[in-house]
């Protein structure tokens, strides 16, 4: 492996880790651990950085095949319990 070849590498060892701390219930400590690593980054080597703020994203974003109902939904049913209470 050639030197320049070992930061993108170490940056998906970096950001898998970070994966795993949100899947551990970490997302906070994994969230403040990329923003520093993006903030070492963002001016050297952008698109390293670029994939941090992806990871970031990914931990603060909607989980995917989640049981768990999406906020619309929620305000939907507040909207359809609000209309039957005003339709009584």
């Amino acid at each position: 492996m050639e030197p320049s070849d070992s930061l993108p590498a170490l940056n998906r060892l970096f950001m898998q880790a970070l994966l795993r701390m949100g899947e551990a219930g970490e997302t906070d400590a994994a969230c403040r651990l990329a923003a520093q690593g993006w903030s070492l980054l963002r001016h050297g080597q952008p698109k390293e950085a670029e994939r941090l703020n992806g990871v970031m994203h990914s931990l603060t974003g909607p989980r995917r095949n989640s049981k768990k109902e999406s906020p619309d939904s929620d305000n939907q049913a507040l909207s359809t319990a609000t209309r039957k209470e005003t339709l009584s």
